[in-house]
């Protein structure tokens, strides 16, 4: 070609393209897969700032925070579960989100997706899981009810499985993917690190607030739970009600039955109480046959249905049955209310104290809230 020859006009119009004159420009679709490695690139970034941040955490709270406000937004999925096996029980519960009933909800492994997923220690992408054979409402719809794909897998630490991580997709959201699936595998790993330090950090700090008879908090556990209840409730005007109960003439248990015996009546009593109060709630061993609960999110008017409740359960409900006895118990509560019982810690727990006390004093057996009259269940 001479100096001044023009270039071939066709190889001008084909270049840049396949043999196809249709085909989309090359120049283009590089860019394409230049800003998907951007995007890949930028993702792993924070994937691994995240299971930095996650495995040098000791707070649970905060490690479930940062799952759903940041790894969420990396998987597109605003709905987060996170299932813990229970060790002694070897059944599974829910950690978040927090069962909302005042008992506290356990599954044997096995049921539904999820609990097939933790009995086999695999993990799976579900799409469609309402219409799965191996769904179960109660277990797999805690989350959402409809849902167009499921991700669960295991978290296992050591060979053990402490729980699942479960992530969804809303009804008409695009299904996840298959890498989205395996960005979650990765990320599981992280999480598992993450919540077994939380719990040994938790359990080395619940050594020194919990009662070792009734494993519930002890005294020293009462003004840290209150200060925080206070505070939260000033920030977001709500409300939290404490209940103290005694139990009635327990020294008479002792005389007649042993001090062994009233021990593990304590003990089984300890278990009743952690049965009728939900996991945002808090129980503890105050002294002796003294006990406190503390009532997040409770006004006093549910605070007085719920202590109805227990006067009714604990009626029906018999101690050593072990030792072939078939002990009743009865109690006197007593009930305040933040903000209208008192405005700190040892008003609120004087005004419970008090309240509890007008029960003792009377005929025993049921309830006093501060500020209104006894009610003495017959």
């Amino acid at each position: 070609m001479g100096k001044n020859s023009k270039p071939d006009a066709k190889k001008i119009e084909l270049k840049g393209f396949e043999a196809n004159p249709l085909a989309f420009p090359a120049h283009l679709d590089e860019n394409r897969i230049i800003q998907e490695l951007r995007d890949r690139v930028e993702k792993l970034k924070i994937f691994d700032s995240l299971g930095k941040t996650l495995t040098s955490s000791l707070d649970l709270s905060e490690i479930l925070r940062l799952v759903v406000e940041r790894f969420g937004a990396l998987i597109d999925s605003e709905h987060f579960g996170l299932l813990l096996m229970d060790a002694k029980t070897n059944e599974f519960y829910y950690q978040y989100p927090p069962d909302t009933d005042r008992v506290k909800k356990s599954f044997p492994l096995g049921r539904g997706i999820l609990g097939k997923g933790l009995e086999h220690g695999f993990g799976s992408l579900v799409e469609n899981p309402s219409q799965h054979s191996d769904f179960d409402f109660e277990v797999d719809a805690h989350i959402l009810e409809e849902s167009s794909s499921l991700i669960q897998l295991p978290l296992i630490s050591k060979g053990q499985v402490l729980g699942s991580v479960v992530f969804l997709t809303e009804k008409n959201q695009k299904a996840f993917s298959k890498e989205q699936f395996n960005l979650v595998r990765s990320f599981s790993d992280y999480l598992a690190i993450a919540i077994e330090n939380a719990s040994h950090h938790q359990r080395v700090q619940d050594l020194t607030i919990t009662d070792d008879l009734t494993l519930l908090y002890n005294a020293r556990y009462l003004p840290i739970i209150l200060e925080r209840e206070i505070s939260r409730c000033r920030r977001y005007q709500e409300s939290f009600s404490v209940i103290f109960l005694d139990l009635d003439d327990f020294k008479k248990i002792n005389d007649t039955y042993g001090h062994l015996a009233g021990s593990q009546i304590l003990t089984e009593f300890g278990s009743f109480l952690y049965q009728q109060i939900r996991s945002s709630d808090i129980g503890i061993r105050y002294g002796g046959d003294e006990f406190v609960l503390a009532l997040s999110k409770t006004s006093k008017k549910d605070a007085l249905h719920f202590v109805e409740r227990m006067i009714e359960r604990l009626q029906n409900e018999g101690f050593l049955k072990s030792k072939h006895l078939n002990i009743r118990l009865t109690a006197s509560f007593g009930i305040a209310s933040f903000p209208e019982d008192g405005q700190s810690i040892d008003e609120i727990i004087s005004a419970a104290d008090h309240a509890m006390y007008k029960v003792k004093k009377s005929s025993k057996n049921g309830l006093f809230a501060a500020s209104k009259k006894p009610k003495i269940v017959e």
